[in-house]
């Protein structure tokens, strides 16, 4: 996934973060966090990127509800308000 973000393919990219969401565990916020959060947040910014904002909500709703710490969050906070300012809603 990082290596299609770094590469621009952001649709490829988002796909293969897709892929690792869905071999985490059911309890994956408290066994493998920081792996998790990783995820997640270059999902979201996948999503961002591409201009899916139904997708870009399902990510950061999950980081927002399980992050630990503000820090944790400012990514998808960022993320967030730059949706709403290329949908011209804020």
């Amino acid at each position: 996934g990082l290596k299609a973000m770094d590469m621009s393919d952001f649709i490829s990219a988002r796909k293969f973060f897709e892929f690792g969401i869905s071999f985490l565990s059911q309890n994956h916020w408290v066994e493998e966090y920081n792996l998790s959060l990783s995820l997640y947040d270059n999902a979201a910014k996948c999503c961002l990127s591409i201009g899916d904002s139904e997708k870009l909500e399902k990510f950061s709703t999950q980081v927002l509800s399980n992050a630990r710490s503000f820090e944790d969050k400012l990514n998808i906070y960022y993320f967030s308000i730059s949706a709403l300012c290329h949908a011209s809603l804020l």
